[in-house]
């Protein structure tokens, strides 16, 4: 039986051997190299800003703190360490104020705003605000404020002026007509107060729904029935008396009918014994006789 030949995996391979002490000879040869190289790629990336659509970047500086320019789209150079960017999204972005279930298509979600109207009607109120940061002003934003500013600004703010609003409306305004206006007087109230003390671009204010208390609302839906019925009612009555005219029309329309037979007939009285031989026929000539 020939020999099986087993390799010896423990003993050191020489031509391995030398690989790996050139391969540690070079290291020490330009260690130095290569740190300064991995040095110099780390400071440059630290420099390179990337600005995507839809963004822009504020710059801080550790001498003079928040510089007063906003970087736009593109790609930009800061001086590392010294430098530092925050990106910020500013497309608009929808905030609701509302059930989590309702609003998952916000970028932010609230819960809703609860109002008392000026007769001490409780309401509740589904809000959703459109609103960006105000560009020119990016930097005043992330100085005074910072990127969250939807929580520390928005929120309490379109909290506290719908309240302010509603209180000034009693609750049968905030389901009539003058819903549209309560919105629209909501609307321009934060577009003033937000541009010019936080530098927030609002877009536009909607209310989505609006919950009253179950009292109210019962009361609502009884108002409501009682106005179906007045108008079933009122189209009853209305049918009623057009069914009456049109009686009417038909008497008095048969009434001068009669009355121009009459005065017909007064006027020939050749015409009766027309109309009696159109009648009698044959027999004519006997009515005619007795005549």
């Amino acid at each position: 039986m020939p020999e099986i030949e087993i390799p010896d995996f423990f003993s050191p391979n020489p031509r391995s051997q030398q690989r790996l002490d050139n391969v540690f000879n070079w290291l020490k040869q330009f260690w130095g190299y290569l740190i300064f190289i991995t040095v110099i790629l780390l400071f440059l990336g630290g420099s390179i800003v990337k600005v995507d659509a839809g963004e822009r970047a504020v710059v801080f500086n550790i001498f003079g703190g928040v510089e007063k320019r906003v970087l736009g789209e593109g790609i930009h150079i800061i001086a590392p360490i010294l430098q530092s960017a925050t990106i910020y999204d500013v497309k608009h972005a929808t905030y609701n104020f509302t059930s989590e279930e309702q609003g998952k298509q916000g970028k932010v979600i609230g819960p809703e705003i609860h109002s008392l109207t000026s007769d001490g009607q409780k309401v509740d109120i589904e809000l959703s605000v459109r609103a960006r940061p105000d560009l020119q002003n990016l930097w005043k934003l992330h100085k005074f404020i910072g990127p969250y500013y939807a929580y520390k600004v928005l929120f309490p703010k379109a909290r506290a002026v719908l309240r302010e609003v509603l209180a000034a409306y009693p609750v049968e305004d905030v389901y009539s007509i003058k819903r549209q206006e309560i919105q629209n007087k909501i609307q321009q109230e934060l577009q003033d107060d937000l541009r010019k003390k936080y530098f927030i671009d609002v877009e536009e204010v909607l209310i989505r729904n609006v919950k009253f208390s179950k009292e109210f609302q019962d009361a609502i839906d009884r108002k409501q029935q009682a106005f179906q019925e007045y108008l079933k009612m009122e189209y009853v009555v209305a049918s009623e008396k057009a069914k009456r005219d049109a009686k009417i029309l038909q008497a008095e329309g048969e009434a001068k009918a009669i009355g121009l037979r009459v005065n017909a007939l007064r006027a020939n009285p050749d015409f009766v014994r027309y109309r009696r031989a159109q009648i009698y026929g044959k027999r004519a000539k006997l009515i005619f006789a007795n005549d």
